[in-house]
């Protein structure tokens, strides 16, 4: 017969897992645009709140690649704790009017950000390996 324990451990192993991997894919693909190209655009929107979180700013900004220009909102990572400072530090760096340098993905234009790299979550990965750890070297000594 199994030992509950062993499967809830199991588990959470397994848990721990997933979350490692879906870690290290969002900090994989928010690595590769720091290659990506870069071209000039310009803020067209800055504001104090977005329709998401109260204190996360709200930014549009546009571009031209090839001919055709993009519109987009900047968007922030998940495990972003917004405050009155980190907004007030967004409009202060990205007033509207001003001339930035939009990174885009040369596959799809339509995707870019203005931070390269940004957008790294380390705590999602970090949380996944101390799960897994947790897990094995609890199922290591329970036996």
């Amino acid at each position: 017969m199994f030992n509950p324990y062993i499967i809830v451990l199991a588990l959470f192993a397994s848990v721990g897992v997933i979350v490692t991997v879906w870690g290290w894919v969002i900090i994989t693909k928010s690595g590769k645009t720091r290659h990506w190209p870069n071209v000039e655009g310009m803020i067209e929107e800055c504001e104090a709140a977005s329709d998401v979180d109260d204190l996360l700013p709200h930014i549009v900004f546009c571009y031209t690649v090839n001919g055709q220009t993009y519109r987009r909102t900047v968007d922030f990572p998940g495990g972003v704790s917004p405050s009155k400072e980190f907004t007030a530090a967004y409009i202060e760096k990205f007033p509207a009017g001003a001339r930035v340098p939009v990174y885009y993905d040369p596959a799809q234009p339509d995707h870019a950000t203005l931070e390269p790299g940004i957008g790294s979550d380390w705590m999602i990965l970090t949380l996944g390996v101390v799960m897994t750890l947790f897990a094995v070297g609890a199922l290591f000594f329970s036996g």
